[in-house]
């Protein structure tokens, strides 16, 4: 049930998206602001030291410092720090997401605020307040996944931008013409396979290779938006078209040791998606890592089309390497023939 309270948050979020589209490169003054500081997955927790290391910053540890499901070991969904309100300087006020925590006495219920690009760009600034220490910690409890849900879209946006920025147009376009896909495609990734209805492409470093996918098919059926049928047709592409670094080697989902999830997703607006996530390994090699899917209904062209990422980084966290694939396949989208 939608509460009254949580619309009002919603509608913020909507109010901030507004003002971000609409404030672009400019400050609330017209002024134009500085570059955002700070990391990525990096947030800014401001509220008074004793608040810190009591309840309320284990409250919000607990929260935001939970693991990411799908990665093999443990990575906090967010990295903290934190600085209390007299310490809040400008170099602070610069940080790419802030959490601002306060307790005011004179206020009638808890207040949520989001604001886009206040003092630096592209910038999140999160203002969580109410009369009491208990209802704070209420507030963050009750709306949890609005929080998280709305960090990490401005995450995914974040890593869109800096892939925005040396995006590879050749490939990208090779893309749109074969698959009628748009997708902004990094310098770095090449072809490692690709025909009429599947691709795979991926970017090396010493450290790590990023992985993605584009396969299509007819629509034939709801069938095919059953998980057993999307890792079917998944691991059966992979062992056909996916080789490891060893001979006769593929790529399979390990649904042994982290069951894969598929959830429908609202990412992609009115076209009907599913996102799946799990861990993928490596037949004959021991090589493995998360893996990230959509599947799309693509209803004026009746067909379904698959958007896969997977990374390989056994050294390395996985975290935000992961996140920056998918931000690509999250700001994908149908093509005109």
């Amino acid at each position: 049930m939608i509460t009254m309270k949580r619309i009002k948050f919603l509608m913020s979020l909507l109010l901030a998206v507004v003002v971000l589209f609409g404030c672009k490169g400019s400050g609330s003054q017209g002024k134009w602001l500085s570059s955002s500081t700070g990391f990525a997955g990096e947030v800014l927790i401001v509220c008074p030291e004793k608040h810190w290391k009591g309840i309320l910053g284990d409250s919000l540890q607990e929260i935001l410092m939970q693991p990411v499901s799908i990665l093999p070991q443990y990575e906090p969904m967010f990295s903290l720090s934190h600085v209390a309100p007299k310490q809040f300087s400008e170099a602070y006020q610069k940080l790419r997401s802030i959490i601002i925590l306060s307790v005011d006495t004179l206020l009638e219920k808890g207040n949520i605020s989001v604001a886009y690009n206040q003092w630096a760009e592209p910038q999140i600034v999160i203002t969580i307040s109410a009369d009491n220490m208990q209802n704070l910690i209420n507030e963050l409890s009750t709306y949890q996944n609005d929080l998280i849900d709305c960090l990490i879209k401005r995450e995914m946006k974040r890593f869109l931008q800096a892939q925005k920025s040396r995006q590879d147009f050749h490939l990208s376009g090779e893309i749109e013409k074969r698959y009628k896909l748009a997708m902004v495609i990094p310098n770095g990734f090449v072809f490692a396979v690709k025909n009429s209805n599947f691709c795979w492409l991926r970017r090396d470093s010493k450290d790590w290779i990023q992985s993605i996918m584009v396969y299509t098919q007819d629509y034939a059926g709801d069938e095919q938006f059953s998980e057993k049928y999307i890792l079917q047709l998944r691991d059966s592409l992979t062992k056909r078209y996916v080789f490891g670094d060893a001979d006769s080697s593929y790529i399979t989902t390990n649904k042994a040791d982290c069951p894969p999830i598929t959830e429908q997703s609202s990412a992609f607006g009115e076209t009907y998606a599913l996102r799946t996530v799990g861990l993928w390994e490596t037949v004959g090699d021991r090589m493995g890592g998360p893996f990230v899917n959509f599947t799309l209904l693509d209803e004026k062209n009746q067909r379904v089309i698959t958007i896969d990422a997977f990374l390989y980084a056994p050294a390395d966290k996985k975290r935000d390497l992961l996140r920056q694939l998918e931000a690509i396949l999250l700001y994908a989208d149908f093509t005109e023939k």
